[in-house]
């Protein structure tokens, strides 16, 4: 089955009061990377390997068309944008089938939800790809208890369907999503809250921007719903949770100190450190696993927790308090460097070269401890200690 977006860029953008430096349409609005709404999500499909994408412009074209233009992306124009965005998805259903791209599954993706992640879009084409997924028109991904958020992946058959019924007709009552209620729609629960976002007012546009310099990581939430879709055990989850908690609270009261750390991201990453525990090499996995979910920023956290070194010269970062959080962990209980290190130790104690390669990561794990006991200015281990017994 092959694939393609329609991206919806032609709204009026009415409710949206911004500077007036800042562009009208949502389209153009820039992310905390510099990049346009329109650019953000055209990037984030075709890291997934989707590379027929169709944008349709309305209102404000000469912008959105331009935007297309310059990161080489097909457009097509809604002649009626006023008639509302299901003008706008048919515009783009039968622009598909003018550049001749036909019997595809399409993705339909409002510009004003920008942030959603790769993970979303992969999790919509494998769900559309296993067997059960036969009888189905269309998938919706969800996030915890939502009904539904963006974007819909419509089936070929729903596609041909649409272009049929809807060429030449008035949109149905209630639009899309109404129309949608009565196909057979499968829910696809994804660890990706940002498909529930999307910018409206100003205010909305302000949280996002702030957002997506965070597109790379999952909030503790999220990172909760992908340990529960990966099935980790409960006792794993409580191991995370205690980690993440740890690390949390080193981030806090280093950030008081003044350091850039950030308490959350810290959380999430001792979450999700095991994430591929019982596999040989684990922390490599887990990093490997987040890297191919478009996780760049929990994956460093995850694949050096194990041991790391940190020079004089750098920063801590969530990805050492992380991994100093979870020298403190024992299961959810706090237990002391020492102690830790001296359990290994007497695991291996018949393992000359394995009592040698514990005593260099102990003595990384006091050093670490040392330095962060120096910029908080109190005990890292009392920290720990108060943390895990409340």
């Amino acid at each position: 089955m092959r694939e393609a977006v329609v991206l919806l860029a032609g709204g009026e953008s009415r409710r949206m009061q911004v500077a007036a430096s800042l562009p009208r349409t949502k389209a153009a609005l820039p992310m905390a990377d510099g990049r346009s709404a329109l650019e953000t999500l055209v990037r984030s499909y075709q890291s997934c390997g989707i590379d027929t994408l169709l944008v349709v412009s309305g209102f404000h074209a000469e912008c959105v068309e331009e935007i297309c233009a310059r990161i080489g992306v097909a457009f097509v124009r809604n002649p009626n944008p006023s008639a509302g965005m299901f003008s706008s998805v048919m515009t783009g259903l039968l622009g598909l089938a003018v550049f001749g791209f036909e019997e595809l599954a399409v993705f339909i993706q409002p510009v004003d939800c920008p942030l959603v992640r790769p993970l979303t879009i992969r999790a919509l084409l494998q769900a559309s790809e296993t067997e059960s997924a036969g009888e189905a028109d269309c998938f919706v991904p969800t996030f915890g208890e939502s009904l539904g958020g963006h974007p819909v992946l419509l089936m070929p058959s729903l596609v041909l369907a649409l272009t049929r019924e809807y060429a030449d007709a008035l949109s149905p009552v209630g639009g899309l999503r109404a129309l949608l209620t009565t196909r057979v729609r499968r829910a696809v629960p994804v660890p990706d809250s940002f498909i529930l976002h999307d910018m409206d007012r100003a205010e909305d546009y302000a949280t996002i921007r702030e957002s997506s310099a965070w597109q790379g990581a999952l909030y503790p939430d999220e990172a909760r719903e992908l340990l529960r879709s990966m099935q980790v055990p409960a006792k794993g989850i409580a191991h995370g949770d205690a980690v993440g908690r740890v690390a949390q609270a080193l981030a806090q009261a280093l950030h008081e100190r003044g350091n850039c750390v950030t308490p959350w991201l810290a959380y999430s990453g001792g979450l999700v450190h095991d994430i591929a525990k019982g596999q040989k090499d684990h922390e490599v996995q887990g990093g490997l696993l987040l890297e191919n979910l478009a996780l760049p920023l929990l994956a460093r956290i995850v694949r050096d927790h194990r041991d790391l070194v940190l020079p004089a010269e750098a920063e801590c970062t969530e990805r050492e308090l992380v991994y100093l959080a979870d020298k403190y962990c024992y299961g959810a209980h706090f237990v002391p460097l020492a102690t830790r290190f001296g359990q290994k130790r007497e695991l291996f104690a018949h393992d000359k070269l394995a009592c040698a390669a514990i005593d260099a990561r102990l003595r990384n794990a006091l050093a670490l401890e040392g330095r962060l006991r120096c910029e908080v200015g109190c005990e890292p281990a009392a920290i720990a200690s108060s943390v895990l017994a409340e």
